[in-house]
């Protein structure tokens, strides 16, 4: 279940529709990635582990993964080594993964890190300025990008994806 804050004074009405939308989409959807109708794609551009900025616009061509996390929200934890093993499966395929860290400091990353290897980008969005361009209302949530840079699909809340229908789903986009 996605771990939901209205701590935000710009959220009100809208996000309560959206925190009941996402609900009642986790409930009904489960383990499904759904189609995106949304607003066209953000731009996003954060530094990694090593302060290097990255540009998603540089990812054209690539089918990229986003996920916003952080260490204390426990899907995020659990969801992050099914992201590893989705990496590690679509080694042949043009794949990114770019995990986006929301208002952590670099220690407490690196800490969990230690616990949790990846060998993804991890991204740092410390005043949650990316997460708010996003429209991210919950953790963890995900957007999965075409090779031409748009949003094909999203998830709220934790997914295995490791499972053969959503590998297949990443796997056929082009």
């Amino acid at each position: 279940m996605a771990v939901l804050s209205f701590s935000q004074p710009h959220w009100g009405a809208r996000s309560a529709s959206f925190f009941v939308l996402a609900l009642l989409s986790y409930g009904a959807l489960g383990q499904q990635l759904v189609t995106w109708r949304g607003d066209p794609t953000p731009a996003l551009m954060l530094e990694d582990m090593k302060g290097n900025s990255i540009n998603l616009a540089t990812l054209r061509g690539k089918t990229v993964l986003i996920n916003f996390w952080a260490t204390w929200c426990v899907p995020c934890v659990e969801e992050m080594p099914s992201i590893q093993n989705l990496k590690a499966r679509l080694t042949q395929e043009k794949f990114e993964v770019l995990a986006v860290n929301v208002g952590e400091s670099k220690e407490r990353v690196e800490a969990f890190l230690k616990k949790v290897p990846v060998n993804f980008f991890i991204l740092f969005d410390p005043q949650g300025d990316a997460s708010r361009t996003w429209k991210v209302r919950g953790f963890p949530t995900t957007f999965i990008l075409g090779p031409d840079g748009r949003i094909r699909y999203y998830h709220v809340g934790d997914l295995d994806w490791s499972q053969e229908t959503i590998v297949d789903r990443v796997k056929g986009i082009r």
